[in-house]
């Protein structure tokens, strides 16, 4: 569950369409991408809340107790009722504060630090907190990152760079400053350096032909 994706709180279940015109764009961008603003909290009783999916209540055994939510189930259930500090909203700080953990703690002993290849699927935001993480993204930028919906990616544990498993860079959408933060370079930039390359050489090669 802590590779799972980040809770939206009362936004959960909202079009983005919708959102955007209830709350103003600025708003909208950062509840989407902001590193540490989170979202209105979701009602402890509402479908949406993890605490009322039963596949966390019966799996999920690595949180503390939390005092909230088990007085509120009790009084509305009228008889004692022990209940987790499972999210009711999480901002991707938050977010990252149970994927990281996992990755450190579990990933990367069990699989990676004995040469295994690791296959991760998850969401946008466990995504974007993993590679904000592995590339030492500074939060005041992860704004500019998009991951786009399917795009399988390859992080070499080694060299601590990412790559498209096909494909380049340039031809995805990874936001305003993805290219540069997840590859290492801006977009176009790998053209610009072979065309930089090529006339280079042509003007060594006319340079050459003049002093012979």
């Amino acid at each position: 569950w802590r590779l799972n994706e980040r809770m939206y709180g009362a936004l959960t279940g909202l079009s983005k369409k919708k959102t955007r015109a209830q709350y103003g764009d600025v708003q909208f961008k950062l509840w989407r991408r902001s590193y540490n603003t989170k979202p209105p909290p979701v009602d402890s009783f509402s479908p949406h809340y993890p605490g009322n999916d039963q596949r966390y209540v019966l799996n999920v055994k690595d949180l503390r107790i939390s005092f909230r939510e088990s007085l509120v189930r009790s009084l509305a259930m009228g008889k004692i009722c022990i209940h987790r500090k499972l999210p009711r909203s999480e901002s991707l700080k938050d977010c990252m504060d149970r994927t990281i953990p996992y990755w450190v703690s579990c990933i990367e002993p069990a699989a990676i630090q004995s040469g295994k290849s690791v296959l991760i699927s998850s969401s946008e935001n466990a995504i974007r907190g993993l590679f904000m993480h592995l590339l030492n993204i500074p939060p005041e930028r992860i704004a500019e990152i998009e991951i786009p919906n399917g795009l399988p990616m390859v992080y070499d544990y080694k060299s601590k760079q990412l790559r498209l498993l096909e494909g380049d860079p340039s031809e995805f959408n990874f936001g305003k400053g993805g290219a540069e933060l997840l590859f290492g370079h801006a977009p176009g930039e790998d053209e610009r350096n072979e065309a930089l390359s090529t006339t280079a050489a042509r003007e060594g090669v006319a340079k050459e032909q003049l002093l012979s």
